[in-house]
């Protein structure tokens, strides 16, 4: 155990022990409790372990905290592994555990159970015998009050005895100790006895204290006063005290030590409290004035060394926290010692152990500093010595002495010259301050007349001289005047009652020249002449000093000081009525302040104001100067300055502008600002509007309030931004969101009104594919007489109809304002209006340009904007369609239904001041039909509402109105299902139709409307169709057909088709020429798309013209393809399966360079499109090469059409191209027209504003799928295309801007790589990652794969030239986690593919051996040469292929080390340098293998062609030319005892 883990604490018990060193003897009589304090301590001896035996020390102790800390100590103690539990620690334990069990503090009782618990579950069964001493006081602590020790104790118990049936069995075995301890608390111990003996001994056993008096007076005198006390000095002196007043003889009779009581006392009082607490010092106080006199110093000599020691107590640097009581203890003694000395001695006393505390506090210095009084208010502290007695008069005697000495330190002080001037008045000033506070408080402890009067004659004579300094020194040594100014501040009723002092003043005030205003002391003299505003001169000479400050001749800056100075907030109402009614002054603080006022000018204005110095018109025509600058936006300078003058402004201050007339604009033009291009201005204005709607008062708030509503009623271009009228009203509103009145909260609902109606605008025919109401945009469009005139837009381009719109749904969608709706009178017009903009926005959506609803944003931050108003408003109205039931009132008379009064506002929206507008009733119509549609699928229908939906329809095709007839087609088709009417309707339409004439324009407007509405019932109505009779079909689909080629209108023309796209499948089995002609119209729709020039009107038409054919040829297609399909129609498409190709090819081109990015029903038809070619199947395309650009057209679906076209012919066209190079053995060329889209590629520099909050930005997808085009070149192209391509590519440098562009949005360039675990990296889908972003990482990990499959030497290439080693790291660790697996994969199972077929099928292969080994990425190769194998090893490293591949030499046979070598560069040089192939570098190495023995012919020796050496046969014969290995004709040599050739037999030259 360490020794560090106890730390002993010092406590009484040095002090021979307190009462336990005679507890065993004088207390021994009584045995003592077990719950007791006073008992017999435990017998340490038998611990070893001193720590131990500290810690079992400090539990006997009082303090808390020590015995918390030791018991902290003792369970770390116990919890080490090695710790045993020795029997004296046992025997120490128990005896203080019951004790510790009810201490006091619940921390204490917590820690004793917690240690009991550990050192009895480690002692064993030894513990049994000690059980009977501690387990009532166990069992007592599990129902303790405090929950966290009940606890420890419940855990202790169960530590010990761990089932329910041993706790059992414990109460059992100890009952009668159970009962005993239960016994003794209840009937002995009582709040006293359970209290601590040592504090509480004197008070509960007198008697017993006073029998043994002379030992207590050994144990805290004699023995206690010079023991360390560190811990427990406040509790000794305590008792001390207690122990005095109760038994003053412990001093005198009862003391018997061997030395004098007074220097053990000097002693104890020399070391002050030892860290002890203020409470130390009280009970010292009480202390000194119970100690008997005789013990008392009776000398002087004794009396100061006394004093002298105790001053060093109190002096020390610990007792700076306690100087409030110590000094005061201090001074009691002084009192204490006086009287028992003679009157010469007594006054040497006073003068050198108590006025020094005085002296050293005026004039501090460094020979005395024991004497200093360290701590806050020192003066207070220092004032008591006054009540030493005796020291009143030698007050009077010295003081005269301390003021020279004061006036001493003025004069001296340094010139304004000097470096250390304003150090030196400074420390003037802090002695003028020191004087005045040292008086204040003597006078409050009390003094003598005749001291009062020695002190106000010094102070006479103090000013005088400071005055007189100030005239002779032109006012430089500030020190004095701060001196005159302490002494007024402090002394004020006392002085100014002296006529010398009040004339000091006055003399130097009121001088003719008032130079004293440009004094370097001015501040402090100001201050003295405002003590002086009772006298007769003040206001005239005010009047002076304000024209003085105003007519400066200096600088202005100057005049703002000296005002701020001559007017502080704390100004007297003389000087601030003299200011009001100046008018130089006046004049002169409005010419100030100027729009970016200065901060000495804003300071000065806000400080007058707040001083009141300021007249009414003065103050608010300077803020209505200010408040007008805010407008100005141009001039950032002044607009910071003139907001930093609003923001030193207080809130109260703030509001109460505000609320005035003249700061009506001040929170519009903050909350304008808050959108400034400035971010420090907008931070400004943002913090000062918030100040100033925060929490307002019921009039602020209708104020700030009627701001919102005038930034809605009217619009301008200064109009408040709606992101700055939202969150005023959550200001407003406050956190809770709670509106009172909603009435006063909502603008006009004229003026909504009005505004909603001068937004609508003729909309476009497109809109058709999109509307509810289809072809009737049309009849809008056939019948409307023009377009009204411009709307007015406020900053962001928004009209006012919509602003209404966005404040009315975020009230109701964010407050209770909903709840509240149905008080106002126009809730259903509001709901009307509502709808209605949300229709409007939906539109404008789908096509810009449709309404005047905003101005379109090049950003499209403000379509962003719109679109978030149109989900919260559908989420508001949908909540209102659910509370309201579509039921009409059943007679006029009765009162109308919510329902009724809902479509009376609908329909009240047309008609406005003028003529009725068209488009506003296609509107309306739209408004009505959505309504009820939604209402009617909510809440469905009965046998009531389908007569009205009969009835109205009726009614409306009575009134002739097609556009409100379709509207209740469309809007109440679930209820007129199935009915007569509807189907009479359908067929009197398709009787009228049979006999369709388009030959004029009226003939042409009836056909339209009659199309419309078929289309309507059809498309609404399933069984509409089959209620036709097939021959009427039949006839109606005659008339139609040609009426395609015989109408003008191209709106005529797509009804036409719709119709014919839901007649002719039930058509399907009826043969002739109907299906080549309508196929032949589509076809000649198609290929005359790109020679027509459409005018801007007529694009639109086409738009609905080319989406009706395509459907009418998926309906052709569809029906082809269905069971059984019309053979005519099968023969049709068949025989116009070029012309279908090359149509919808055609349509393609022309989409290119046309967006549909702000034009829906366009992006459905171009979606629509891209559909129908991708069915097609593959058929070669002429000049396929021309799609290529559509690949960067601005249409994500003709982007997507284009790329999937051009990847078919791509794919399908490499074999031809392979076939024609090597025929023509030309070089192949990339086509140039792919190579001009990637030669540019993007940065994220040009992406930081490109969107991807929907989709991938257009541009960079362009760019993407060219590179995705373009390694499609490579899928089934020979190897020399292959090469080709590569060497292209490499010259025109195109993959670093893609490989540059990969890392950067990968994160590679910063260290951190996406995580690409989740891609399938091998292929990519489009759009079908949760955001474009990770969209966008997955096709360039994509792409990344093919150019390392494709590409790996020039990816490599790029990747040695990277410079940054972070990213180079990135790089390599990211590729060989993700991407060299795949590759490595492929290429090892492309070699084992090439060993299974060509290795052991080709005759050339048959000694050549391959084993791939997928898990070591190694390749095994062998060649047997003559029974013996030549081997090598393919490695692939972990990053392959930007690592390159390894060829290791595994087995050299019948070639040198040089040629081994070259053979294995070469093998390794083919795989890097031709695109990775593993399979090229092995046939390389085979046919070096097979070159180098060629022709090689046995050893006529050992009839091998390789020895034991591995050598092939080396030695030829000069005369028969055959060949044999040098270690054969050697062994031959020594054999034969001849150097001749074995076969010819001549003489053989072996070198």
């Amino acid at each position: 155990m360490s020794k560090k883990q106890f730390r002993s604490q010092a406590s009484s018990g040095k002090a021979a022990g307190g009462f336990g060193a005679f507890s065993s003897s004088a207390f021994g009589s009584t045995e003592s409790s077990a719950l007791s304090y006073i008992q017999e301590p435990p017998d340490y001896t038998a611990i070893n372990d001193v720590n131990v035996v500290v810690a079992f020390k400090n539990l006997s102790k009082k303090d808390s905290t020590t015995k918390a800390k030791a018991l902290e100590d003792i369970q770390l103690h116990i919890a080490e592994p090695e710790t045993e539990v020795e029997e004296g620690f046992l025997e120490a334990w128990v005896k203080l555990y019951p004790r510790l069990s009810i201490d006091s503090a619940r921390r204490v009782r917590q820690l004793a159970h917690v240690c009991n618990g550990s050192i009895c579950a480690k002692s064993g069964k030894r513990t049994a015998r000690h059980l009977p001493r501690i387990i009532g006081s166990w069992l007592a602590g599990c129902y303790d009050s405090d929950r966290a020790a009940a606890r420890a104790a419940h855990d202790a118990l169960a530590l010990v005895f761990s089932s329910a049936e041993k706790v059992v069995a414990l109460k059992k075995t100890f009952q009668g100790a159970i009962l005993a301890y239960c016994k003794d608390a209840l009937l002995y111990e009582t709040l006293q006895t359970l209290s601590d003996e040592r504090t509480t001994a004197l008070a509960k056993q007198p008697i017993l204290v006073q029998a043994n008096r002379k030992l207590i007076s050994t144990a805290y005198i004699y023995k206690g006063l010079v023991s360390d006390q560190t811990g427990s000095s406040t509790d000794f002196v305590t008792t001390l005290e207690a122990l005095s007043v109760r038994f003053p003889s412990l001093w005198t009779e009862d003391y018997s030590g061997k030395k004098p009581a007074l220097p053990r006392f000097r002693q104890f009082l020399k070391h002050g409290s030892r860290s002890g607490s203020i409470e130390f010092w009280t009970s010292a106080k009480s202390l000194f004035t119970s100690i008997p006199t005789d013990v008392l110093p009776k000398t002087y000599e004794e009396a100061k060394e006394l004093l002298i020691a105790a001053r060093d107590g109190v002096a020390r640097r610990e007792e700076r926290f306690s100087a409030s009581a110590a000094w005061p203890a201090y001074f009691t003694l002084v009192s204490t010692l006086t009287p028992n000395i003679a009157d010469e001695g007594r006054q040497k006393i006073i003068a050198e152990c108590a006025m020094p505390v005085i002296a050293e506090y005026l004039h501090p210095s460094p020979d005395a500093t024991d004497w200093a009084i360290h701590g806050a208010k020192t003066a207070h502290l220092v004032a008591p010595a006054v009540e030493v007695p005796g020291m009143a008069s030698l007050l009077e005697h010295e003081w005269p002495k301390h003021a020279e000495q004061l006036l001493e330190i003025a004069k001296t002080s340094q010139p304004q010259q000097s470096k250390d001037f304003d150090k030196s008045q400074m420390q003037v000033a802090a002695a003028g301050k020191r004087w005045a506070a040292l008086q204040r408080e003597m006078y409050a402890a009390g003094l003598p007349s005749t001291a009062e009067a020695n002190f106000l004659a010094a102070n006479v004579h103090i000013a005088g001289e400071c005055a007189a300094l100030l005239r002779s020194r032109e006012g430089k040594p500030y020190g004095a005047a701060a001196i005159l100014e302490e002494l007024v501040r402090t002394h004020e009723l006392k002085l100014l009652q002296d006529v010398d002092f009040r004339t000091t003043l006055e003399d130097l005030l009121t001088a003719d020249d008032l130079s004293w205003l440009s004094w370097p002391s001015r501040q402090q003299l100001i201050r003295c002449f405002y003590a002086l505003n009772s006298e007769h001169f003040f206001p005239d000479l005010f009047t002076r000093l304000l024209s003085k400050a105003v007519f400066h001749d200096g600088f202005k800056e100057e005049s703002y000081q000296l005002l701020r100075e001559l007017l502080p907030r704390n100004a007297p109402t003389d000087a601030v009525s003299a200011a009001r009614e100046s008018a130089p002054l006046q004049n002169f603080v409005y010419d100030m302040v100027k729009p970016g006022p200065g901060e000495v000018s804003a300071a000065l204005f806000l400080q007058l104001h707040a001083a009141g110095a300021l007249t009414t018109e003065t103050s608010m025509k300077a803020f209505s100067r200010l408040i007008a600058s805010l407008a100005d936006t141009e001039n950032s300078e002044d607009l910071g300055l003139t907001l930093q003058f609003f923001a030193t402004m207080d809130s109260a201050t703030l509001q109460n502008l505000a609320s005035k007339p003249e700061g009506d604009q001040l929170l519009s033009n903050l909350l304008r600002l808050e959108q400034h291009e400035d971010e420090i201005i907008s931070q400004k204005a943002a913090a000062i509007s918030s100040q100033l709607s925060a929490s307002p008062g019921d009039a602020s708030a209708k104020t700030n309030f009627s701001i919102v509503l005038q930034n809605l009623e009217t619009i301008s271009s200064k109009s408040l931004s709606m992101d700055a009228l939202h969150e005023l009203t959550d200001r407003l509103l406050g956190d809770q969101g709670s509106v009172t009145d909603l009435k006063q909260m909502l603008p006009s609902i004229d003026v909504w009104r009005s505004s909603v109606r001068a937004a609508v605008r003729v909309p476009k025919a497109s809109l058709a594919i999109l509307s509810p109401l289809g072809g009737a945009v049309n009849l809008v469009q056939a019948s409307s007489p023009g377009e009204q005139g411009p709307v007015e837009m406020d900053s962001e381009g928004l009209s006012q109809a919509l602003r209404i719109a966005m404040h009315v749904t975020r009230l109701l969608a964010s407050t209770d304002a909903k709840s509240k709706l149905a008080e106002i009178e126009a809730q259903w017009t509001v709901v009307a209006l509502l709808h209605m903009c949300v229709i409007l926005a939906e539109d404008k959506l789908s096509v810009v340009g449709t309404n005047a609803l905003w101005q379109p944003s090049n950003s499209g931050s403000t379509e962003v904007a719109v679109l978030d108003f149109v989900t919260e408003a559908d989420t508001v109205l949908n909540g209102c369609w659910e509370a309201l039931r579509p039921v009409k009132s059943a007679n006029e008379d009765d009162e109308p239904t919510a329902y009724d009064q809902l479509m009376l506002a609908v329909r009240q929206l047309q008609h406005g001041e003028g003529s009725e507008s068209p488009a506003l009733r296609y509107y309306t119509a739209l408004a009505d039909a959505s309504i009820t549609d939604n209402l009617f699928e909510l809440h469905g229908h009965g046998a009531e509402q389908a007569k009205d939906s009969e009835a109205n329809l009726r009614a409306r095709r009575l009134g002739k109105d097609p556009i409100s007839t379709a509207a209740v087609i469309v809007g109440q088709q679930r209820a007129l299902a199935g009915t007569q009417i509807i189907s009479r309707f359908c067929n009197e339409l398709v009787a009228d139709l049979t006999d369709i004439n388009v030959s004029d324009a009226q003939h042409q407007k009836a056909t339209l409307e009659q199309l419309v509405l078929l289309n309507a019932i059809i498309h609404t109505q399933e069984d509409a169709v089959a209620s036709i009779a097939k021959q009427r079909l039949i006839f109606l689909t005659k008339r139609l057909i040609p009426a395609l080629t015989d109408s003008p209108a191209l709106s005529i023309k797509a009804e036409i088709c719709k119709v014919l796209s839901s007649l002719l499948p039930s058509m399907q089995d009826m043969y002739g020429d109907h299906w080549s002609q309508a196929l032949s119209y589509v076809l000649s729709t198609w290929t005359s798309v790109d020679t027509e020039s459409a005018t801007e009107g007529d694009a639109e038409d086409r738009i609905l013209l080319t989406h009706a054919t395509l459907k009418l040829y998926g309906t052709l297609r569809r029906l082809s393809k269905s069971d059984e399909p019309n053979d005519d129609l099968v023969d049709t498409l068949k025989d116009n399966g070029d012309k279908i190709y090359l149509g919808l090819v055609t349509l393609l081109k022309a989409a290119n360079g046309v967006s549909d990015e702000a034009h829906q029903p366009l992006m459905v038809t171009h979606e629509l499109l891209t559909r129908q070619i991708g069915q097609l199947p593959y058929q070669a395309l002429p000049d396929f090469e021309e799609l290529f650009p559509l690949l960067y057209t601005p249409s994500r679906a003709i982007q997507q059409g284009a790329f999937d076209l051009l990847r078919k012919q791509v794919v399908a066209a490499q074999e031809q191209i392979s076939l024609d190079a090597a025929l023509e053995k030309k070089t192949t060329q990339l086509p140039d027209e792919l190579l001009s889209l990637i030669l540019e590629a993007p940065t994220l520099d040009s992406l930081v504003d490109a969107p991807f909050d929907r989709t991938m930005p257009l541009p960079l997808q362009g760019y993407l799928y060219s590179w995705r085009l373009l390694f499609d070149h490579f899928d089934g192209s020979s190897y020399r295309v292959k090469t080709d391509y590569i060497e292209q590519l490499k010259e025109g440098t195109y993959l670093s801007g893609l490989l540059s562009f990969t890392f950067d949005f990968l994160g590679h360039s910063r260290g951190k790589p996406v995580d690409a675990s989740k891609f399938d990296i091998q292929t990519y889908m489009p759009d079908t990652e949760s955001s474009p972003e990770r969209d966008v990482q997955w096709l360039l990990t994509h792409l990344y794969y093919l150019a390392l499959t494709h590409l790996p030497g020039l990816v490599k290439s790029y990747f040695l030239n990277i410079r940054s080693r972070q990213t180079v790291q990135a790089v390599e660790s990211w590729t060989a986690k993700y991407i060299s697996p795949l590759i490595i994969n492929a290429s090892l199972q492309s070699v084992a593919e090439w060993a299974e077929k060509s290795v052991k099928e080709d005759p050339e292969n048959e000694k050549m051996s391959v084993k791939v080994g997928m898990r070591s990425r190694e390749i095994n190769v062998g060649y047997i040469v003559d029974e013996q194998t030549m081997a090598i090893k393919v490695v692939l490293p972990e990053a392959y292929p930007l690592a390159s591949a390894q060829v290791v030499g595994v087995s050299r046979v019948a070639v040198k080390e040089e040629k081994w070598q070259s053979w294995l560069r070469n093998c390794q040089g083919v795989i890097t340098f031709s695109s990775g192939s593993i399979i090229d570098g092995l046939t390389a190495w085979r046919k070096n293998v097979t070159g180098a023995l060629k022709g090689q012919t046995e050893c006529a020796i050992c009839y091998s062609i390789i020895d034991a050496h591995r050598q092939l046969p080396s030695k030829r014969c000069p005369t028969c030319k055959n060949l044999f290995h040098s270690g054969c004709l050697v062994k031959w040599f020594k054999t034969s005892n001849a150097s001749t050739c074995p076969l010819c037999r001549n003489s053989f030259n072996f070198n």
